[in-house]
């Protein structure tokens, strides 16, 4: 080989060098933009990390092709999703395909608002908001002097298409407007979300409650889970810690479940389980929502494999005495009574707190003992063991107290239980009688 070949060879080296370095460095920068890391991230992943945008995109497009009154267009881009997106996409293009064809079937004159009110509500369904607001306006002009067409979500449409003052000024006259205390509190409430949002686009805390109390508030418009999705999915790019990613992850999940998005919400799972698998107690919140959706299910043997794997693996966290009651109660439905004790009792001896307050459940507590007191209690009930079902509802009264923040509930289970004790006292004394 000559000098020259050698010297060609050993520059095409150093360009390839040059480029591998650049498409690494452009990859390197690009994950650290805030707000796009997740989405690369996503789309590097499992496809069903982001089936979700792929839907929301296809609603949008649909939304604005009924705006500008291309309503065939529309119903082939709704018949296609119906049949190519993933579920549980393509039964919401099914329904709005549905919706759509309804819509078109009222007449469009000027007299008759029917067809309008109907494509309006769609588009906004589809999140199509200046579509939406290109309707109202249409609608608007087609209505009297003394209706409002719509007005009671003319805010959110504003909000959501970027007109954030004109949203404030419309949240203002609702106020002034409104007599109701409720939704007082509820317009204020957005009108502080508004007003704040400037200056919180970063704030991981922020963008929480804004998902919460605007986007799944469910007061103007259905709890709209994609567009939660979206804004959880910006912030997830701007959380410096892995608290605050658990944090915009979990609501994420919630919304994916909401959507019966099994596959996205498993997929998101696993990327906990992967990204976080040092933090025992995120590990062990996903599996014992495994365990739940299973008992849902009725698939009684994987929901017992995934609460026994907390309770063997993961004991330490705050999901174990979920777990251990959930593995009585499953065993308690089988009528596997003595299994159901034996579990139920595992409890007591637990380093279980009784009284961490339920942020997501109505019982402000979780009252594991005396929960497994009372279950216990049931389970030789009906074995007619009635002498040891009064005794564990004795022990629910005495040593393992409900106890709750409402004054009203706290009562209510008092006398329930009083009742309770009484009922088994005859029982038992009857059953004493009976046998000598």
């Amino acid at each position: 080989m000559n000098m020259f070949a050698k010297l060609s060879m050993k520059f095409e080296a150093q360009l390839q060098r040059f480029a591998i370095r650049g498409i690494v460095g452009l990859i390197a920068l690009l994950f650290s933009v805030p707000g796009w890391s997740a989405q690369a991230q996503a789309a590097a992943g499992a496809p069903a990390l982001t089936n979700w945008q792929a839907a929301l995109a296809s609603f949008q497009k649909i939304g604005a092709l009924i705006g500008e009154g291309k309503y065939a267009p529309a119903k082939l881009e709704l018949r296609s999703g119906a049949t190519n997106l993933p579920p549980p996409y393509r039964v919401m293009a099914a329904q709005y395909l549905e919706q759509l064809e309804g819509a078109l079937q009222h007449s469009s004159g000027k007299k008759d608002h029917r067809q309008l009110s109907a494509l309006l509500e769609l588009s906004a369904e589809l999140r199509a908001y200046p579509a939406a607001l290109q309707l109202i306006t249409r609608l608007r002009k087609a209505s009297r002097e003394d209706e409002d067409p719509q007005s009671h979500s003319l805010a959110w449409l504003l909000l959501e298409n970027g007109q954030s003052k004109a949203a404030l000024a419309q949240y203002e006259r609702k106020l002034a407007q409104e007599h109701i205390e409720i939704w007082q509190s509820y317009c204020r409430k957005q009108m502080e979300l508004i007003g704040q949002r400037p200056a919180n686009m970063t704030n991981v805390q922020f963008a929480l409650e804004y998902v919460r109390e605007h986007y799944l508030k469910g007061y103007e418009e259905k709890a709209d889970h994609l567009s939660a999705l979206k804004e959880l999915t910006r912030i997830l790019g701007c959380a410096r810690n892995s608290q605050a990613s658990l944090a915009v992850l979990h609501l994420m999940m919630k919304c994916f479940s909401a959507l019966d998005d099994q596959a996205g919400l498993e997929a998101w799972e696993d990327k906990v389980l992967t990204d976080f698998k040092s933090d025992r107690d995120a590990c062990a919140g996903v599996y014992l929502d495994r365990g739940l959706r299973a008992y849902g299910r009725k698939n009684l043997s994987e929901a017992l494999d995934f609460f026994r794997k907390i309770c063997a693996e993961y004991p330490d966290t705050a999901s174990d005495g979920n777990a251990q009651y959930d593995i009585g109660l499953e065993l308690h439905d089988q009528q596997k009574y003595d299994e159901a004790i034996s579990e139920y009792t595992k409890l007591f001896s637990s380093p279980v707190n009784d009284y961490v307050v339920e942020t997501e459940s109505s019982e402000d507590m979780k009252n594991y003992r005396y929960k497994a007191a009372m279950r216990i209690s049931e389970c030789y009930e009906a074995q007619k063991d009635y002498a040891r079902a009064l005794e564990y509802a004795e022990l629910a009264r005495d040593r393992y107290k409900y106890l709750s923040w409402c004054k009203g509930c706290l009562q209510n289970v008092r006398n329930d239980l009083d009742k309770r004790i009484k009922l088994l006292e005859g029982v038992a004394r009857t059953s004493v009688k009976w046998v000598k």
